[in-house]
């Protein structure tokens, strides 16, 4: 009767810890995906002005994209997965952004 009740709560254990995972893969490729769109928008901008304040959101977001995948990676290491190599493969997160210099304005 006792390792029934433990058996359950190992179960209800590993079933919180995959949520956990899910939500955290969730979460970075959300992100990520705000960076792809703001990279497409950072295309087609012709002022350097505006460029740059989108380079320091850009930046900002990807400081988040950083760290889900941080969190991604603790998670999957508390179910025991150490290796973590396909991660960059699978979420690839774009390097930062340089700001572009003014055009000759101000």
């Amino acid at each position: 009767m006792g390792k029934d009740s433990v058996d359950k709560t190992q179960e209800e254990i590993v079933e919180e810890i995959a949520k956990a995972l899910g939500h955290s893969g969730d979460m970075l490729e959300g992100v990520l995906e705000k960076l792809e769109a703001l990279e497409r928008k950072m295309e087609k901008i012709e002022d350097a002005h505006v460029y740059n304040l989108l380079v320091d959101e850009f930046n900002e977001i990807r400081k988040q994209a950083l760290q889900r995948r941080e969190i991604l990676m603790i998670h999957r290491e508390a179910i025991g997965i150490r290796k973590h190599r396909y991660l960059d493969a699978y979420y690839p997160i774009p390097p930062k952004k340089g700001k572009k210099p003014a055009n000759g304005k101000g």
